[in-house]
């Protein structure tokens, strides 16, 4: 959620640097503001003026001014910079590169950058290689993974799905509907 959403200045097109100068701008208005209140509650009868006067008095005293500026602007950029982290995120990121990428491959491609650390690589089964395959319209890599399983292994009942559908995919009506008839059956 941003602090500023509907802030608009004619004429200006609609930038980080706009956004920083306009909070910046209402953190001090916001804080003279304060100061201003302070200053004329002062002229409150009874009680209330008199600690607003005693208040003014402290904050106008010279060293007690630069400190307490000082620390309020400490405080504010320290909350600003924890709103703008909790914004973005953690800047930490985990670099993938492939070290024997084809030469072909366009640089770009041969790096990723994760925000969340990257699952531990695994080599998949001969199962979830023909899914996949599948998935993707890759049918020979799919056949290659298919023909890599031994016989028990092709006529489990999710395998022989994705058997019916490789065969109706590559065009083996045939193939398809004797694959269906032995799972049925």
């Amino acid at each position: 959620m941003t602090l500023l959403p509907m802030l608009r200045f004619p004429g200006m097109a609609r930038n980080e640097r706009a956004r920083q100068v306009a909070v910046s701008i209402m953190i001090l208005g916001g804080i003279a503001g304060i100061f201003v209140l302070v200053v004329l509650g002062r002229h409150l009868p009874g009680l209330p003026g008199e600690f607003f006067a005693r208040v003014a008095g402290v904050i106008t005293t010279p060293f007690l001014m630069e400190a307490s500026v000082c620390f309020l602007g400490l405080i504010i950029v320290m909350l600003l910079n924890h709103w703008r982290r909790v914004r973005d995120g953690d800047e930490l990121v985990y670099l993938d590169e492939i070290e024997d990428a084809p030469d072909d491959l366009p640089p770009s491609a041969k790096w990723a950058v994760y925000r969340e650390q990257p699952l531990a690589p695994e080599n998949p089964t001969a199962a979830d290689l023909l899914e996949g395959a599948l998935a993707i319209g890759d049918h020979e890599s799919a056949i290659e993974a298919l023909a890599s399983m031994d016989d028990t292994e092709r006529h489990q009942p999710e395998i022989m799905k994705l058997r019916i559908a490789l065969a109706k995919a590559t065009g083996k009506e045939e193939l398809a509907r004797r694959l269906e008839s032995e799972l049925a059956g």
